[in-house]
């Protein structure tokens, strides 16, 4: 229904509608009941076509967009189970405690903690909404308390660098699904 009525949002579909009642009331003052009709419906009908055609390219455009939408979020991501190889999997079906590869020009699939890596650097500008590179450091005994410095947050983007990280958190429970919960 919201996509019909979007339809009288447009200035031209409000004068024919318009123009269609006051034909209709006119046609039945000058020509009587059912032959005053005639024009005024006419007018309703052809509108009634172009609010049918256009709710449904509309409906048509949304459910593409839809589709693209989910589509850009599917991700690939390689994965450590049981194996010192990485199988693929989508990033999706992610677990808490998962080991993956990440490498530069790839979203973070999920909130990590990187525990191997060179010249890691991540844009969260997603997140913070500020374009800055955030150098990230492998945690180690040594640093482990020092900070923020090895957390890779969901939907940031790896500028530089490859390693690997465990997942820490997934789906609604990493910093982007909170965010997203709450707008």
């Amino acid at each position: 229904m919201e996509l019909v009525f979007e339809n009288f949002d447009d200035t031209i579909n409000q004068i024919l509608f318009v123009a269609a009642i006051v034909s209709i009331v006119i046609g039945i003052f000058r020509d009587g009941f059912p032959g005053g009709l005639i024009e005024g419906t006419s007018i309703l009908i052809s509108l009634g076509i172009i609010i049918v055609v256009n709710s449904g390219n509309n409906w048509v455009a949304e459910r593409r967009l839809a589709d693209l939408v989910n589509l850009s979020e599917k991700q690939e991501v390689a994965v450590y189970r049981g194996s010192t190889d990485t199988i693929t999997i989508d990033s999706t079906l992610l677990v808490v405690g998962d080991l993956i590869h990440f490498e530069s020009g790839m979203k973070v699939p999920s909130d990590m903690i990187m525990v191997d890596g060179q010249d890691v650097t991540c844009n969260e500008g997603e997140l913070t909404g500020e374009p800055d590179f955030c150098e990230k450091t492998a945690t180690d005994h040594n640093n482990w308390n020092q900070g923020t410095m090895s957390c890779m947050l969901a939907k940031s983007l790896v500028a530089s660098g490859f390693g690997k990280a465990i997942i820490v958190s997934v789906g609604p429970n990493t910093v982007a699904g909170v965010i997203t919960e709450k707008t």
